[in-house]
Order: C-alpha cells, then structure tokens, then sequence
C-alpha cells in the first residue's frame, strides 16, 4: 500500500539527497519541516497527533545537550583543545587525539554535542596542519556515530531503546554487549580516514578562515558544572536501575535539571539559549511528525508483512533497521521499531542500536549528527562536503563496523543463550 506519507518521506530523501543543486539557503531542516507542514496540510496526520508523534523526551534530552555544548563552545574548549592538539609534534598523533576525544564526547554528551563541539576543532585542526577540511570532517562524522553506539546515552536511538528497554543496568548492557565492536570501528575509522587525509592533502580544496572567537570573559565553571551533573544523573540512574529501584529520572529531565547552571549563573545566558542548535531541534521535531505520519498511514506494516511477526530476530533487525534509517534516518526508525516490537530481548535490542547508529555513516541523513556537522560547518563559512562525497568516503567505514558489530552481537547472543 503507497500512501501520501510514503510518497513524502521518499521525497524528503531524494530532496537533501540532492540538496547541492537546490539553492545554498536551503537547509536540511527546511526539507524537513515543509515535509511535515505538508503532512499535516494535506491531513495525513492531525495537528494533535502531530504533536503526540513527537518523542518530547528526546528533544529535551537534546536541547539541555545543545545548551551544554554551545556554553561549552562559548567557553573557548574548542578553541582550547583545538591549540593544544595542534601544538602535537606529529600531526598523525594530533589526528589520533582529536578521534580519541570526539569519540569519549559522544560517549558521554551524545553524538549530535560531540558534532557541536568536534566541528570547530576539526576546522582549526584543518587550517593548522593543512589538511583537506572536508576529510576532517567526514573524520568526525564517523567518529562520532561510531563511539557513540557504546553508550545508552550515546546518541537519540539508544537513549530511546533504553528508555524503553527496561534494562536493569544501562550503561553496563551497552557496554558488555557494544564495547569490542565500538573499538575495533574507531581504530579502523582511524586508519582508513587518516589515508582520506594524507591523500587529499596538497589537493586544490578551499582553506578554512580564521573561525569566530570565543566570548572573552565567560563564566567558565557553569557550562562545567552542568556537563558534570549531565553524566552524574545519567550515571546514578543506572545504577539505581541496576540496583532495582522504582525511581528513575527520564533522559530529557535529567538534561534540562543539568542545563540549569548554564541559564541560570551563566553571564551568557541569553547568548547560550540563542546558539543553541534550534535548527536540528527543528529537524528532530518534523522528522517525528513525518515519521508519526508515515507509522500512522500504515504503509510501514504493509510493505512488512508476514515479516512484522519477525522482528524479534537479530538478523531480520540488523537488516531492517540498517536500510530502514537510510531512508527515514536512524531515530524515528528506531522508534517506530520499538512500537513494532511485540517482545523486546536484549540481544534485538543491541542489534537495533548497534546496527541503526552505523547505519548513520552511509548518508547524510542517515544520522542527525551529520547533519549537525553540515550545518556547523556552514554556520562557520565552510562549504563541506556534497551527500555523495560523503557517502563516497565512509562506504569502507560503514561496511567494516556492521560487520563487525553483527558478527559479534550473534557470536554473543549465542554464548550466552
């Protein structure tokens, strides 16, 4: 059954896909957004169900991440991890330290802040060592996406699988079952984007401009405070969970009660709230409501089939949920699996967020932290990289990680029973 939600989900994708023809004020976000404005036109979903699509745990979860991260920034800990690493005597270990860090800020401030806080770096690591940008770029891309699988709160899919998991222990069933995937990508991420690296350079590709300055007397110890309380929550939380007990903080609480230094001793509040990353707020926003509409229409369990009674398979998930996010992005197929999903088990779980967050280094869109480097590198005067250089890029990247984390989610499903 095709139905007008299908019809415009498939039109989104096409539309950023080939976005490097549209005019350059056409952002990403726009797509987005007119695709759910004409969803909701057209009466394909309500405005009431529109709003109810909308997973507003996710996007408090992001918006007290994005605060965190532009206070951060504001702070001058780009700019400052950015003069350290390029004073490395070896460019290839500056490099080294630059994935190793991205990756650990993934980890705990999710994937889309590591994107924040990663992408002025990469630019200044670029103009220092000159470097090709974009392959710098395409670098943080995946390394973000791929140390962030490791984590419940890695990135907007595991924080909703664990949600909705029940797990008694978050951090440590992520960790058990994700760990060795996770480092074996990044160390393959780091191999195969340093080779990006040292063969572009010398290539006639634009440099990068000296990048905005910092606030010159921020308060700095608030936008600390709150990344400390950030992981100080999210920590507790699973311990207490692991202990069995009936209280639990939801992510997106737990984000905005850690935001509250930043707007409340910061002396750049108002600034903070203003940088913030509204447009992938908004991007997040209408993929909900496309996706809700898409889920709603039906068109989703007719294509599946007898294949819906099957979902609880590794494979069948691993397969699903790797081609299903190159169309509707790795979020919203997440959460429309999880509703799909008639009796959640441990092993499917990790597949779908092991599986769903490599699948955000095919596309673009794949991941809403791509588009948060696009869009970073944009705001910064930088020209990145097209859609299909993209996806040029990190294809080897994409294929060694799956393979990777399914062989050893299967290996492990089947030691432990």
């Amino acid at each position: 059954m095709v139905s007008i939600s299908l019809v415009i989900s498939c039109a989104i994708f096409l539309a950023i896909a080939a976005r490097e023809w549209l005019p350059p004020a056409v952002r990403i976000w726009h797509i987005m957004g007119a695709g759910a404005v004409i969803l909701i036109a057209l009466g394909e979903i309500s405005p009431e169900n529109a709003f109810r699509a909308i997973d507003w745990n996710v996007v408090a979860y992001l918006f007290g991440v994005f605060s965190i991260g532009s206070a951060l920034y504001d702070s001058g800990i780009s700019h400052s991890i950015g003069e350290r690493i390029t004073r490395s005597v070896h460019p290839m270990r500056a490099f080294l330290v630059f994935i190793l860090l991205t990756a650990l800020c993934s980890i705990v401030l999710t994937n889309d802040a590591g994107a924040v806080i990663g992408t002025p770096i990469a630019l200044m690591l670029a103009r220092a060592m000159r470097w090709p940008p974009n392959a710098v770029l395409i670098a943080l891309c995946a390394t973000v996406t791929v140390g962030s699988m490791v984590s419940p709160v890695g990135n907007p899919q595991n924080i909703l699988i664990a949600t909705k998991g029940h797990f008694g222990n978050p951090i440590g069933t992520f960790f058990v079952w994700l760990i060795v995937p996770t480092v074996l990508s990044l160390a393959f991420v780091y191999l195969w984007t340093r080779r990006g690296i040292l063969a572009g350079i010398g290539e006639d590709e634009p440099e990068v401009g000296d990048l905005p300055s910092p606030h010159d007397n921020p308060r700095l110890w608030p936008p600390y405070l709150a990344t400390g309380l950030l992981v100080v929550l999210i920590g507790a939380d699973s311990v207490l969970e692991g202990l069995g007990s009936p209280y639990s903080v939801p992510f997106g609480i737990a984000s905005l009660i850690a935001c509250a230094p930043v707007y409340l001793f910061s002396n750049r509040r108002f600034q903070t709230f203003k940088e913030a990353d509204w447009p992938t707020l908004a991007f997040f926003v209408a993929m909900f409501i496309v996706t809700g509409s898409l889920l709603a229409s039906g068109s989703l369990q007719a294509l599946l089939g007898s294949m819906q009674s099957r979902l609880g398979e590794p494979t069948v998930t691993a397969v699903i949920s790797f081609w299903a996010s190159q169309l509707f992005s790795n979020v919203p197929v997440v959460e429309i699996y999880l509703k799909l999903l008639e009796r959640p088990e441990v092993p499917t779980l990790m597949m779908l967020a092991g599986i769903s967050t490599l699948a955000g280094n095919l596309f673009i869109i794949s991941a809403a932290s791509n588009v948060i480097v696009v869009q970073q590198a944009e705001k910064f005067g930088h020209k990145p990289f097209t859609f299909w250089q993209f996806t040029a890029a990190v294809l080897p990247i994409t294929i060694v990680s799956v393979a990777l984390t399914y062989g050893w989610v299967m290996w492990l499903n089947t030691l432990l029973g």
